[in-house]
């Protein structure tokens, strides 16, 4: 292989160079945007590209639209894009945070241009260009053609490790034992609900829904939705020949904010349908997976339509652009971050980032088991009330031994399964990508091994991330659910 600033030589194939940056990130999700915008707010040369037409990924794409911590919880680069979000009126800030997923897109592509970061969409990262062991950017396909990417440092935030796995990183997909991943799911926005008349119905029904108030929101004055149950009703809907009894679906969870000129008709997102079996990375399962997924998605919004109060002449208004992959591969990096890490608190000298989550325990969430969440055997589901936790987390989870300038930010960074239902929800996502854009921005400066590891501790603690759990502070522990100071 020959690389030249014009064009690069693989075998036969003359390849011509596209752009030449400082900082490439590969994929627009959540770890993808907030790596860009750190990188070029430290003066790097920053190009973001995007397989869709749009950003956000998980957020967007597959209409996840919610986080589930309270947003008094969020700092770094969540906290700023989601108090900005919610300013537009495109985020509840409350016990947990909704939001739009049009003003979501928009306002990534705003930060991103506002950063001073270039973005390409409708762009697939195909191949690493390789070097003596470093990457050197990496090949793209789009209706330009074939082309590429040269950088100093190139940052993987594709959800699936494409990237670090085409350059030769190990990696491990799914549960270590077996290989089994978290159930996938085709996401649909079911619009004209009446809110007064759902909410009336979860008041009289508390046994019906999960115990855990952050999974209990339905907030009419904050236009704030997050209720997980409705396990009656899925058992009614089974007996009475409204859902294939054999489907994995044993609880029904919606989501949305609404401002309360719309309480009488809302648009909540349901996130219910469970396919199992999947390699997110495959695909002709991915492909199995949206034709299951949508047929399940039909038989729920007639259930909804049927037997839910306030959902009488509610419709479907659209499905998810592409499938909810849960999990797939994770790389195995220099360290890999462990249950045992988090449960006695683990402090690193390399730590980038304090994150916070939902205190699941040991507790299987999502998990691959088909037809287990939800049902009567789910302890998660239908019975934990659940506390908030913290921990660090290290640099070295998004580096690799086998290959030079290159880091490894989102749900695909080095972590086991039992630390990714912490690790690879949004705000945790955002603050691995904020760390991996920082410290990419300082490497292009100074090189892949000048940078002490202070000195990326401090641009983050500058941007609002605090990076270590000061000594004697409880890692875990039950707090007040509240609201974003203004």
């Amino acid at each position: 292989m020959d690389i030249s600033s014009s064009q690069v030589t693989i075998g036969q194939r003359t390849i011509p160079v596209a752009a030449n940056v400082d900082v490439l990130v590969c994929g627009g999700g959540v770890a993808g945007i907030a790596a860009a915008v750190a990188a070029a707010r430290n003066g790097a040369k920053t190009l973001l590209i995007e397989r869709a037409g749009f950003l956000g990924g998980t957020a967007t794409g597959s209409a996840m639209g919610l986080i589930v911590i309270p947003a008094s919880e969020l700092v770094g680069f969540p906290r700023e894009f989601f108090t900005r979000l919610a300013q537009e009126q495109g985020a509840g800030l409350g016990d947990v945070i909704p939001w739009d997923i049009e003003a979501y897109k928009l306002t990534a592509l705003d930060m991103l241009v506002e950063a001073g970061a270039d973005v390409l969409l409708y762009t697939w990262a195909s191949e690493p260009l390789m070097r003596d062991g470093k990457i050197e950017g990496v090949i793209i396909d789009n209706k330009s053609g074939r082309q590429a990417v040269l950088a100093k440092v190139v940052i993987d935030t594709t959800g699936d490790g494409d990237v670090a796995a085409s350059a030769g990183v190990p990696f491990v997909k799914g549960r270590e034992e077996d290989g089994a991943m978290r159930p996938t799911t085709v996401m649909g926005r079911i619009a004209n609900i009446d809110l007064t008349r759902f909410k009336a119905y979860i008041d009289s029904h508390p046994e019906d829904f999960s115990q855990d108030d952050g999974r209990r929101v339905v907030d009419l004055d904050a236009g704030i939705v997050r209720i997980d149950g409705f396990f009656s009703i899925v058992e009614k809907a089974k007996a009475t020949g409204l859902m294939d009894p054999s489907a994995p679906v044993n609880y029904l969870r919606f989501s949305g904010v609404n401002p309360v000129q719309n309480t009488e008709h809302a648009i909540l997102i349901c996130n219910s349908t469970r396919i199992y079996n999947i390699d997110g990375t495959n695909a002709a399962d991915i492909t199995r997976a949206e034709i299951e997924g949508r047929k399940q998605l039909r038989d729920l919004v007639r259930v909804c339509r049927t037997l839910l109060p306030g959902f009488e002449h509610s419709f479907l208004v659209d499905t998810s652009a592409y499938l909810g992959v849960r999990e797939t591969r994770r790389i195995r990096g220099r360290y890999t971050l462990t249950y045992d890490d988090l449960e006695r608190g683990a402090r690193f000298d390399d730590s980038v980032a304090v994150m916070t989550s939902v205190d699941y325990g040991s507790a299987e969430i999502h998990g691959p088991d088909f037809g287990h969440e939800g049902s009567a055997s789910d302890e998660w589901a239908r019975k934990m009330s659940l506390k908030l936790m913290r921990f660090e987390f290290p640099l070295r989870s998004m580096m690799t031994n086998e290959v030079q300038n290159l880091l490894v930010a989102g749900r695909c960074a080095s972590m086991t399964h039992d630390v990714d239902k912490f690790a690879r929800n949004m705000a945790p996502t955002g603050l691995q990508g904020q760390a991996a854009g920082t410290f990419a921005a300082l490497a292009a400066e100074r090189g892949w091994n000048g940078i002490p590891i202070e000195t990326v501790r401090a641009r983050l603690i500058r941007d609002g991330v605090p990076v270590g759990i000061p000594e004697g502070e409880p890692h875990s522990r039950i707090e007040k659910r509240s609201a974003l100071p203004a």
